[in-house]
């Protein structure tokens, strides 16, 4: 008997201690010249070219998410400096909450994850802003 609940302990200690790392880092997101930009945090990345993935995005449409469908031209993906702002421009951002994913590579590393929850709103003048 306490063999068996020593090693159930032990199965769930160690199960429980297996994740080295985050499955998602964090995307940030602001807007800058009344876009959407999205960005790879810097560190240890400085003067890196990044190769970043189509992204998945998701709306908050009631009490379901659906995910946002994008142009053939922007699943292909783009190359930018690390730090710099990825634009989606061909993605009709709308008031909601989002959630954003992609996928990022660079030669150095392997694919890493990144995301980002962000809630958006549309002032008087129809101009959309971030919510805190």
């Amino acid at each position: 008997m306490n063999i068996k609940v020593s090693c159930l302990g032990l199965v769930i200690f160690l199960s429980g201690c297996h994740l080295e790392r985050p499955f998602y880092h964090p995307l940030l997101v602001k807007l800058e010249q009344e876009k959407l930009c999205f960005i790879v945090p810097e560190k240890n990345r400085f003067n890196t070219i990044i190769k970043v993935g189509a992204p998945y995005i998701s709306l908050r449409n009631s009490d379901s998410w659906e995910t946002v469908t994008l142009p053939e031209e922007a699943d292909r993906g783009q190359e930018i400096m690390a730090g710099e702002c990825i634009f989606w421009n061909k993605v009709k951002w709308q008031p909601g909450e989002y959630d954003v994913a992609v996928k990022i590579k660079n030669d150095d590393t392997q694919e890493e994850r990144y995301s980002t929850h962000f809630i958006l709103g549309e002032n008087e003048q129809g101009r959309l802003f971030l919510k805190k």
